[in-house]
């Protein structure tokens, strides 16, 4: 009796790590699909299955050329992948090292309301403005650069910041917490030729912005100085055109989704 009662217990144990384990593959496929989703990836992330589904179909039928010449190319196939997804794998391990941590450093209602009106404000004077703002994922990289605030976050500095009469309007400035952590920061992985701005349509500053949020999971403010308008880039997308109202309305729920 007690050895059929382990024999079932063992069956459960068994039963159970079996279920964890396709859990496991299936949620890791869905975040590899996620994480590729919307880019250009996606259709090498598709040809590579099709690939793998070949090559089990061969074993199991065991054609054995087909077989012989995907084992020769597979291994290839594997380097060429981790070249041309370098960015995607960065940003892979840049969310797993997020996960099960806080969410914003800090951000408190009277430093979101001080950034929201001093991007209205911006807007409204048509005064060109970057505000990043840095949750989990640390941004010390952006420093090496700048100029070292430290200071509270208050509109009217923001503003100040990116008057263009200003020594520090160039650049983009970085919030962590409640503190103005630094100015003048110039986002080094932004590569801007006439090629990428006729693409897309973004000047200098919406594509540092936009690039920003690509590495990391922070999020920006881009305020132009062309037209006045607000976006926001959140990871590596853009919503440009924002009125008041859909600006302040998208910042809170950025925020409150961490």
């Amino acid at each position: 009796m007690e050895a059929l009662f382990r024999s079932d217990f063992s069956l459960l144990i068994r039963i159970i790590l079996s279920a964890v384990d396709i859990l496991c593959v299936a949620y890791l496929f869905y975040f590899i699909y996620k994480l590729f989703e919307d880019t250009n990836s996606i259709s090498i992330i598709k040809g590579f299955i099709v690939i793998i589904v070949l090559y089990a179909i061969a074993h199991f039928m065991e054609l054995k050329t087909v077989e012989l010449i995907i084992n020769y190319v597979l291994p290839y196939i594997v380097i060429m992948l981790v070249v041309l997804f370098q960015p995607e794998l960065r940003k892979f391990l840049t969310r797993i090292g997020q996960s099960g941590l806080s969410g914003i450093r800090g951000l408190s209602p009277e430093t979101i309301n001080e950034i929201t009106r001093a991007a209205s404000m911006m807007a409204e004077t048509k005064t060109g403005g970057l505000i990043i703002i840095e949750k989990r994922v640390g941004l010390k990289q952006l420093l090496e650069e700048s100029i070292p605030l430290d200071a509270a976050v208050k509109a009217e500095l923001l503003i100040s910041i990116f008057h263009k009469g200003n020594i520090l309007h160039d650049g983009a400035v970085l919030i962590t917490g409640d503190k103005i952590r630094a100015a003048r920061i110039i986002i080094p992985s932004v590569k801007v030729d006439a090629r990428l701005k006729k693409k897309t349509g973004y000047g200098t500053r919406h594509l540092a912005g936009i690039s920003v949020t690509s590495d990391s999971d922070a999020f920006s403010v881009i305020i132009s100085e062309e037209n006045g308008t607000i976006s926001i880039a959140n990871k590596g997308k853009i919503e440009s055109d924002l009125t008041e109202e859909q600006f302040i309305r998208r910042f809170n729920e950025i925020v409150g989704a961490e």
